[in-house]
């Protein structure tokens, strides 16, 4: 049993359940035993540590095709100075060495730049700091400059937690987190009249039939209003890749992985990664609600290919043939459907006065050089 499961064991038994929501936030974010406060998530396989490996842990190309993406941005939206560039989440920091890599083509944004990193993990932090020193950290996103701001959210959101709500009648029950012995198990609370906001009401499926699941997420939905609101009041435009759905959806996708493998999420609380899909349509809801342009949600494998993957795997082979089956294997993996290519998906949402954001209606390439 883990230190966590028993803690919060005992605390059910004495103040009864907890809501899903408020479980997965003690799982992941527990100051003393939390799994992001205390694990190494990031790894290529469970033979070489980690529980599950991300884009920019799979192929440099994921982190240069977006940083040509940005500066390219960043010169057709004039230029600014200074201007915030910020990632929240941004793992051991190896997306932002790879985007300011790539970005050096371009040494006036550079120039340009602050890095600002949202960031509540010690542990993560102490590795970003070996990856990008000089970035300044944040606990929240309030806290970014008041300056035009390109943001990047790579599997940020699928993070925060979720509260489920299964359908009974005309009314709604929490799902809940409870005790059966030693046994975390989830169960239905009491009836609840509709408990979901009015931007996620505007983005559920019709109809919904009786006992049918949905997920809220007010951290989701707060952070979004956090990152649409900048934008609205200094400009810039902000990119989220995650994995979710393009479409209004219900249904349950709370789960967990520990070393690349799905476990039960109830189980060993602190030592496997909690997640649940990203309701794109509502982020794109919440930006246009606060007067941004949304482009298209497309999927990243589309988004990567309109950026120019397959000419940078190109170059690659070219600059070391050795790595050809590496870099053809990391492209496929990036961008196949069956890989991460249609499981994840893209968001872009900008101040309306931006220029056209590249990669979901038109082409774009860039030649990356070496």
């Amino acid at each position: 049993m883990t230190p966590l499961k028993k803690i919060l064991l005992d605390e059910i038994k004495a103040n009864g359940p907890m809501r899903l929501e408020d479980y997965m936030q003690r799982a992941l974010a527990d100051p003393t035993h939390g799994y992001y406060m205390q694990r190494q998530p990031f790894g290529e396989s469970s033979q070489h540590g980690g529980d599950f490996i991300t884009a920019p842990e799979v192929s440099q190309m994921f982190g240069e095709l977006l940083g040509a993406w940005l500066a390219d941005l960043w010169q057709r939206m004039g230029a600014p100075a200074p201007f915030c560039l910020a990632e929240l989440g941004p793992g051991r920091g190896t997306l932002m060495a790879d985007i300011l890599r790539a970005a050096r083509v371009l040494p006036d944004f550079i120039a340009a730049m602050q890095v600002h990193f949202v960031e509540t993990s010690p542990h993560l932090r102490a590795a970003q700091k070996q990856l990008v020193p000089h970035a300044v950290w944040h606990d929240t996103l309030n806290d970014l400059p008041d300056m035009p701001t390109l943001l990047i959210a790579n599997e940020f959101f699928d993070a925060l937690p979720v509260q489920q709500y299964r359908k009974d009648g005309d009314s709604w029950r929490p799902i809940e987190v409870t005790a059966e012995g030693d046994s975390l198990v989830l169960s239905a609370g009491d009836k609840q009249a509709t408990p979901f906001s009015d931007a996620l009401t505007a983005c559920l499926p019709a109809p919904l039939n009786e006992a049918v699941i949905v997920e809220s997420a007010a951290a989701v939905e707060h952070a979004m209003q956090n990152v649409t609101e900048h934008i609205a009041k200094y400009g810039g435009s902000a990119l989220i890749i995650d994995y979710g759905h393009t479409e209004p959806a219900s249904g349950d996708s709370f789960q967990a992985l520990r070393g690349h493998a799905p476990v039960d999420p109830l189980a060993e609380p602190g030592l496997a990664d909690l997640t649940a899909h990203v309701n794109f349509p509502l982020l794109a809801h919440i930006a246009q609600r606060a007067g941004l342009v949304a482009a298209p949600i497309i999927e990243q494998g589309l988004f990567l290919e309109a950026l120019g993957l397959s000419l940078r795997a190109q170059q690659l082979k070219e600059i070391s043939p050795e790595r050809t089956a590496d870099i053809e294997s990391e492209r496929h993996r990036l961008a196949a459907p069956q890989e991460m290519g249609a499981l994840f998906k893209v968001l872009a949402v900008a101040h309306e006065d931006m220029p056209p954001l590249a990669g979901f209606e038109s082409g774009f390439e860039t030649d990356l050089g070496s």
